[in-house]
């Protein structure tokens, strides 16, 4: 028996208001079992970020969605009303932005804004408690983190913040928007380690968005391949280097010298 997919993006066009030009997202349909780790791959600027922002329906004019249906565990998330929405992101959809600090409020310590994300799981406030410095210890976060506020830490620590309350959520399906951008080997190595463990106590699908396909390949079995807003390749990791990849894969990985 094949098992129905717990997401699935189907024919997902996206344009911009004003303008003849081709779709920026032409036609994007992709599906996610649940535990699945998909990573997309694809030069700067090709539309991945942009397709992370039409799943989580976070799209800013002049980009608007001419087509496409975003189906989480049966429901198509663009039909929701936008108080259904703010109920699924979360634990049903958490994005890990490029950017962490946007995410995270500038006015709150990060214990409050831990807090404000505990209220969705049903616990009193001494577990509450337990489990938020839990997490700090799972993504290896100094407890002394909770009282400060974002802009004390660094790009990697606000990164593995956001990774500790997908650990209290545990959502369904997570979509990693360029997690590493910035950050220097030794930082990239520890966020990477911290989002292993995440996904591995959540078992959340996952879809991780990089430019770089020596980071996907760690974390990720299965790869898309994006070029001007298409999907020009699927494989395995272990495909990779198969002759018949399309032209666009090939650049990559001759590019990052990865075999």
């Amino acid at each position: 028996m094949v098992k129905t997919p717990l997401f699935k993006l189907e024919h997902l066009t996206i344009c911009q208001q004003g303008t003849d030009r081709k779709p920026i997202i032409d036609d994007v349909s992709f599906s996610l079992a649940q535990g699945q780790h998909l990573g997309l791959i694809g030069r700067s600027g090709c539309g991945k970020s942009v397709t992370s922002h039409a799943i989580m329906d976070i799209l800013r004019p002049p980009l608007f969605r001419k087509q496409g249906r975003a189906i989480l565990q049966g429901q198509d998330i663009y039909t929701l009303s936008g108080t259904e929405k703010r109920r699924v992101r979360g634990q049903g959809i958490f994005c890990i932005f490029q950017s962490p600090g946007s995410a995270l409020h500038p006015a709150l310590t990060i214990k409050q804004q831990m807090m404000e994300i505990s209220t969705v799981i049903d616990q009193d406030q001494a577990a509450t408690s337990d489990v938020i410095e839990y997490a700090f210890d799972r993504m290896q976060l100094p407890i002394r983190c909770l009282e400060q506020y974002p802009h004390h830490l660094s790009g990697g620590m606000k990164q593995r913040v956001l990774m500790a309350m997908a650990l209290l959520l545990k959502p369904r399906f997570l979509i990693a928007d360029e997690p590493t951008t910035g950050l220097d080997v030794l930082t990239e190595r520890d966020v990477l380690d911290a989002m292993e463990i995440m996904l591995e106590e959540t078992q959340s699908a996952c879809l991780f968005i990089s430019h770089d396909i020596r980071i996907v390949k760690r974390v990720c079995p299965d790869l898309l391949v994006m070029q001007n807003g298409k999907i020009v390749d699927r494989c395995t990791r272990d495909e990779l280097t198969y002759r018949d990849r399309a032209e666009t894969t090939r650049e990559i990985i001759d590019a990052m010298g990865v075999a």
